[in-house]
């Protein structure tokens, strides 16, 4: 005849084996610790980053985004950033027409470069941009309205 089950299971804790070794015992002490460890390379960066931008340290060839009323004034050192094609932050070119040294010549060539929205390719062809949220556009992407005529991106025309 078989046992009969125990009416009381909830009282009843789990029986199983667990293994503890010291790693095990100590996790929570290890994720302090790289928690602790990431916090501070976040703090040193927030500082490297706020310490190269005083205005003693700036390059002179920045320009800045907004036009200060006095040379003194705490936001005559903040600039524009660009984002390339490529992904990275790059400083402004100062003018179109003056000289630039090498840095400065890469940052305007890549500035020269789009990527279409609908397929992603990179070049440097003039294409046509949305009527509707004027992005550039290649021409195997864009899409002529039946009715205007204009030619609009992939994400904002409807195929009927």
């Amino acid at each position: 005849m078989p046992k009969r089950p125990c009416p009381f299971e909830e009282s009843c804790g789990p029986q199983a084996k667990v293994q503890v070794c010291q790693e095990g015992a100590r996790w929570w002490s290890k994720r302090r610790e790289v928690y602790d460890r990431t916090l501070n390379l976040l703090f040193s960066g927030a500082k490297n980053v706020t310490s190269a931008n005083l205005p003693e340290t700036m390059d002179a060839t920045t320009t800045t985004t907004t036009t200060p009323t006095s040379p003194t004034s705490p936001t005559s050192h903040l600039q524009q950033l660009l984002l390339t094609p490529h992904g990275t932050l790059a400083k402004p070119p100062l003018d179109s027409q003056a000289p630039q040294h090498s840095r400065g010549a890469e940052v305007s060539q890549s500035a020269n470069l789009s990527a279409c929205v609908g397929c992603r390719r990179v070049s440097s062809e003039l294409w046509g941009s949305c009527r509707y949220c004027e992005c550039k556009l290649c021409e195997t992407c864009q899409r002529a309205c039946h009715f205007c005529g204009g030619s609009f991106c992939p994400k904002c025309s409807l195929a009927v």
